[in-house]
């Protein structure tokens, strides 16, 4: 993946991790016995690949399979940061 690329998704995550923190409490309690983590995750994660693949788009260019990969990889850093958030 291109580290401008990546930087750009590092800082998206990164705000969208905080919003996450930032509505937690409303989340815990609109829905109290529910898995919000993975669903948080999910939703952080189909956005950020949205992300991803505009920023190539704007660059005229097809993610290739190692780009993807490492999409995978990079964003499974940020499960442990929003299972954090719900295990507060």
């Amino acid at each position: 993946m291109q580290k401008d690329i990546q930087d750009f998704l590092t800082t998206h995550l990164d705000l969208l991790v905080g919003q996450a923190r930032a509505y937690a409490p409303f989340i815990k309690n609109a829905f109290p016995n529910s898995n919000m983590s993975e669903a948080c995750f999910n939703l952080i994660i189909g956005n950020a690949f949205s992300v991803f693949l505009s920023q190539h788009a704007m660059r005229i260019q097809v993610p290739t399979e190692q780009d993807l990969a490492e999409f995978g990889t990079f964003v499974s850093r940020y499960r442990g940061r929003v299972d954090q958030i719900f295990a507060e």
